[in-house]
Order: C-alpha cells, then sequence, then structure tokens
C-alpha cells in the first residue's frame, strides 16, 4: 500500500486507465474540430462526440436528443435555473430547494432571488438530511408554476431522497423538477426515464472521468425549456455555444460506458468497505456518530462525528489520509458545513464531523490502515485534551 490513502472520492475521482485509453487519441492524431463540417478532421471528431453522447444515453437511459454536453453539473444547474426564471414574468414563478442542496442550486438560486424578487423557498430536512414530503406538496399548492430541485444523493452525509415520489409530486401540481444526480451515478442505479425527473446532472470527473466535462440530462418534449449561458456558433443544437472539448467528451463517454459495466461490482463492494470501516472506528472509539440516513445512503460515503474532537485537527494528525470537513466547492467558507447545521448539529458538533468517500480503487487494506490511523489519532487528541483541561 502506497501513502497518502485517498478517501475523498466524492471531491473528485481520478481517471481511469480505460477512460485515458480512449481520450488519448483526440489530443494529438484525431485533433479535429467537431464542428469543422468539410474535412476527415472534423467528421472524425463529430463522429468521436456522437459515439459518446451514445454511450452516455445508453448507460443513463436518456432520450435520444436529452444529453447536452457543458462543462460540468454546475453549468448545468445553473442552465436549467436560469432558464426556468427567463428575462420577464419572475413574479409568477417560484424555486423550491432545500436546506442540504450543494451551493450549485442553492447560490444560483438566491442570487436570483436577491436580484429578481422571484419566490425562492428552502425546505428544513430532518435529522437525517431526508425532506418532509407533505411539506413539499403543501409548498406546491399555491405556487404552481415552480421548478424544484432536489439532489439525488447528498454529497455530504449520503442520504438518497426519493426521486420516483419527488417526481410524482412535482408533476402533479404542474412543475419541473430539477434533480442534481452528480454524487448518485455510479453509486445507485440511475435510470433517468424511471426516475421522473425532468432534467438531471452528470459530471465526468465524479465517475472516473476527465474534470472540465459534463452534460445536462433534459426529457423529451421540454429542449424550449431550455435558454444557453453561452451563445455563439450554435454547438448542441443552440443549447450551449462553444468549441467543444472532444477528448473530455470522449472520456465522459467512457466514463459512462465503464459505470454501466462495473456498477452491479461497484456497489456492493464500497458498501461492505464502507461498513468495515465504520464498523472498525465504532467498536474502539467512544462517542462516535454517523451522519445522515442510515437505512438509504450512499454506498461509499460515511460522515462521523467525532465528539469534542476539531476535525480538521484530526485530520492534519492523521497526514497521510485524505478525508474531508466538507463539499469541496464550500471547503474554502468560514464557519461550519451548512449541511451538518442543516441537519441539527451544534457549531460544535459540525466542526467535529469528517467525510469518508470511498472509490472504486480503495482496498480493505487501505481501510484497516485508515481504522487504526483514525483510532490512535482519536486517542491521542483525546488524552491531549484532557491534560490541558
Amino acid at each position: 500500500m502506497h501513502a497518502p490513502v485517498c478517501f475523498d472520492f466524492n471531491a473528485t475521482t481520478p481517471v481511469d486507465e480505460r477512460v485515458l485509453r480512449a481520450m488519448l487519441p483526440f489530443l494529438t492524431g484525431e485533433w479535429g474540430n467537431a464542428f469543422s463540417h468539410d474535412h476527415l478532421y472534423g467528421w472524425a471528431a463529430a463522429e468521436a462526440v456522437e459515439e459518446a453522447r451514445r454511450q452516455v444515453i445508453d448507460a443513463l437511459n436518456v432520450p435520444a436528443n436529452g444529453v447536452a454536453i457543458m462543462s460540468g453539473a454546475t453549468e448545468a444547474l445553473t442552465t436549467v435555473i436560469r432558464s426556468y426564471f427567463g428575462y420577464h414574468g419572475w413574479y409568477r414563478k417560484k424555486i423550491i430547494t432545500c436546506a442540504t442542496e450543494h451551493d450549485a442550486v442553492l447560490v444560483p438560486s438566491r442570487h436570483l432571488c436577491a436580484r429578481t424578487g422571484v419566490a425562492l423557498e428552502i425546505l428544513p430536512t430532518d435529522r437525517a438530511g431526508r425532506v418532509d414530503l407533505d411539506r413539499l406538496r403543501d409548498s406546491l399548492a399555491p405556487a404552481p408554476a415552480s421548478l424544484v430541485a432536489l439532489m439525488a444523493a447528498n454529497n455530504e452525509i449520503g442520504t438518497i431522497h426519493p426521486m420516483c415520489e419527488i417526481a410524482e409530486i412535482v408533476h402533479a401540481a404542474g412543475g419541473l423538477f430539477l434533480c442534481d444526480t452528480t454524487q448518485a451515478i455510479g453509486k445507485l442505479h440511475f435510470d433517468f426515464e424511471a426516475s421522473g425527473a425532468d432534467f438531471a446532472t452528470v459530471s465526468a470527473h465524479k465517475i472516473y472521468g476527465p474534470k472540465g466535462v459534463g452534460a445536462l440530462l433534459i426529457r423529451n418534449g421540454l429542449d424550449d425549456e431550455i435558454e444557453p449561458l453561452i451563445l455563439g456558433g450554435g454547438q448542441e443544437r443552440g443549447v450551449r455555444g462553444g468549441t467543444l472539448n472532444v477528448p473530455g467528451i470522449v472520456g465522459l463517454g467512457e466514463a459512462c460506458r465503464l459505470v454501466q459495466e462495473k456498477i452491479e461490482e461497484d456497489v456492493p463492494r464500497m458498501e461492505r468497505l464502507r461498513d468495515r470501516l465504520e464498523d472498525g472506528i465504532l467498536s474502539q472509539v467512544p462517542e462516535v456518530w454517523i451522519n445522515g440516513d442510515q437505512s438509504n445512503r450512499l454506498c461509499n460515503t460515511s460522515n462521523l462525528g467525532f465528539k469534542g474532537i476539531d476535525g480538521r485537527t484530526l485530520i492534519r494528525d492523521m497526514h497521510d489520509i485524505a478525508v474531508s470537513t466538507r463539499s469541496a466547492c464550500s471547503s474554502g467558507h468560514s464557519g461550519p458545513s451548512h449541511v451538518l447545521k442543516a441537519i441539527g448539529l451544534s457549531d460544535e458538533d459540525a466542526y467535529s464531523c469528517i467525510r469518508f468517500s470511498l472509490g472504486r480503487f480503495t482496498t480493505q487494506v487501505e481501510i484497516d490502515y485508515t481504522i487504526d490511523k483514525v483510532v490512535a489519532s482519536v486517542h491521542k487528541l483525546r488524552r491531549f485534551k484532557s491534560v490541558r483541561a
């Protein structure tokens, strides 16, 4: 085993070697612009893009014209939110989300609310990070022209939302359902058509593909709801302008193909290793708790609280274990995790939490090494704290 050991796969993943091999020809020999329609280089690039699009469609069960390539999930989410509100009629529209949502939804929603006065409702969650579906129904009743933005699975605590039930509630009220599926793909069985979502997202770098490329998934008949954030040459059927990142798109397609191929193997293996990690720590360290819905969470995610221990101090003491205290996208913010605060933790308890997120390449040897490191560091820090007291 080689240190450091990474348990931060919810932040990003390494590029799978099979993905890299698929990409390499389009970085050197096949380097054409997919919008160059007059010669072989452009034709080869365009063909590669469409093959990658087919791989995404097949892996995630998306309608034939339902994949719009973007730079990642953040752009895809902002595109839908901004498109829904448009440039007029704001007073007739509302967005509904929840307090544990990713900043990629919360920040643009709050921004548009502040700039336009459009209605915004942020639903609370319970201690496990679950949304009250009756509360959602009540919120939709007076405002049928609503966009509901709720993630499939939480990136910090792993809690899984019931996508199909949410979709039924939203559609019964005449609304649209935007589902951030960035963390769900590859960690649970995801079928876009079956989910009921009107829009969903994928980022290649979360599924062992390259950074800087992803896709917006669009239900049939909803293309007209999308107004591009980036205008230009008419790429992606006018949904997103700009020269296509052919190597990245090829990597996205291959990463999605591998998700489909590996899902039956990856999910139970990561769940088994996650449970081994938790059992090993909880059996040896008192006053440790698990955040999130323990009966319905991502197979790879374990968010643990260590009573009386500052999580950042614990991470520094375990210097060769790469873990996090919060989402990578909000790690530059001051204050405790907004997700942990939303589920009811005090500031002190929120600061004591660490997220362990496993990946496709995590081994049992790494799990056992990490258990020993966590146990030793927590006991050491608690002894030091008791001496100082």
